[in-house]
């Protein structure tokens, strides 16, 4: 694919903005979505009653319905490329992650990376996890308001994501930095300026797992790194695969995390009978971090390719239809959940979410998402129990990731 000069992709970016305007203008709801909203669930609610399975003026197909997104999600018959190999999503760097791959090097990239996120490798990381949340509330002056997103919520994963990979201290900040950088892809681009960011924060983080790498060579650790090193060097991963597969971690591992802290406590603290509840039961805390991604998914959408011809739902879909999956509106399926809308953490009986996608695809760090917030909400309300907001949270407007830019609170 060639590389636009920077003209060409302002042109192309200020384009495609234009034509999302034009088609929203006109009624399309996935349209008006793409251009963010501080507030997607209106339209979702909008979305369903055309059907399970609907057709955007866009071109791709939307999926709203919970039972239906499973049911893709776990069809060998879609895939997460095009029968042509494209992957017309984010940056060309993060192509050789297995995020982005199918069978058969789907798994054997995922195989390679599994082991560190098994429960005993997860259980391990709990102590880590449980320090970096003290001491992050250590260094807050509670006696004022502050913003629970950067004081805490976005340092949390942070922390755990470089302990994981083994990042030295003195690069933890320029960690912290380049993890930011890449949220731009998530956030969807839309002007020259952010692209030109976007790149400049792939380009640092392969960089810095470049010279990773080298470091673990020379001096090797009990961290993720050094661990595929053995296999970078039994020709099963390549060098190239390897720092694909870091910086595709260092982006989901941290993004959804930060997210999931950050709207399941605005959640508690809106209907505040939830969060005294976990303050009178912190070993709710678990089901605090299923309800908060199911309640207000950190991920809004996951995108599939037919890889055949396909009836499902009722229609017939060509090969390399393009379909999404409406996370956030599959979440709240009254299909499936008794009073979606509300956040309950003594929700029984009903289906899991799929924030965490399902099939193959299923989310590798999953298990230490949950570790993390778990803690992070068990710590909350054991030191800050009267935790209340103190102004106005700000929103990102991203047509893919829901979460918070600030979120004032007040402990005193």
């Amino acid at each position: 694919m060639p590389t636009l000069s920077d003209s060409e992709l302002d042109t192309q970016l200020r384009t495609t903005r234009a034509a999302l305007k034009s088609v929203g203008a006109l009624g399309d709801l996935y349209a008006q979505l793409l251009l963010g909203q501080e507030d997607p669930y209106p339209l979702y609610e909008r979305m369903r009653p055309r059907g399970p399975l609907q057709r955007s003026m866009v071109g791709t197909w939307l999926v709203v319905d919970r039972a239906l997104a499973d049911e893709i999600l776990r069809d060998r018959r879609f895939g997460r490329r095009t029968t042509k190999g494209e992957w017309p999503e984010g940056p060309s760097d993060f192509d050789n992650s297995f995020l982005a791959m199918d069978p058969p090097e789907h798994t054997r990239l995922r195989r390679l990376a599994t082991p560190a996120f098994g429960p005993r490798a997860v259980a391990a990381f709990r102590p880590e996890v449980e320090r970096a949340c003290h001491d992050l509330l250590d260094a807050v002056d509670t006696s004022e308001p502050f913003d629970l997103m950067d004081a805490y919520a976005k340092q949390v994963p942070v922390r755990v994501i470089g302990a994981l990979f083994g990042v030295p201290p003195e690069e933890r900040q320029r960690f912290d930095e380049l993890s930011r950088g890449l949220s731009l892809v998530l956030d969807g681009v839309v002007s020259l300026a952010e692209a030109k960011e976007l790149q400049a924060a792939v380009d640092g983080m392969n960089e810095l797992f470049g010279e990773l790498l080298e470091l673990r060579r020379r001096a090797p650790g009990d961290d993720l790194v050094s661990r595929l090193l053995a296999d970078v060097d039994a020709e099963r991963l390549t060098a190239g695969e390897l720092v694909a597969m870091c910086g595709m971690l260092a982006l989901a591992g941290t993004e959804t995390t930060v997210n999931l802290i950050g709207n399941g406590t605005l959640a508690m603290l809106t209907d505040r009978e939830q969060w005294e509840q976990l303050i009178a039961d912190p070993e709710l805390a678990p089901r605090a971090v299923e309800e908060a991604v199911r309640h207000d998914t950190s991920v809004l959408l996951q995108s599939r390719f037919a890889h055949q011809e396909i009836e499902i739902a009722g229609r017939r879909l060509p090969v390399d239809a393009q379909v999404v999956i409406l996370t956030g509106a599959c979440n709240r399926d009254p299909a499936a959940y008794a009073d979606p809308g509300r956040f309950d953490l003594h929700r029984t009986g009903e289906p899991d979410h799929i924030s965490f996608s399902s099939g193959i695809h299923y989310c590798l760090g999953a298990p230490l998402a949950r570790l993390e917030g778990e803690v992070a909400f068990r710590v909350l309300v054991e030191r800050l129990p009267g935790l209340r907001p103190a102004g106005p949270v700000v929103r990102r407007l991203s047509p893919f990731i829901r979460g918070l830019r600030a979120f004032p609170v007040t402990a005193s």
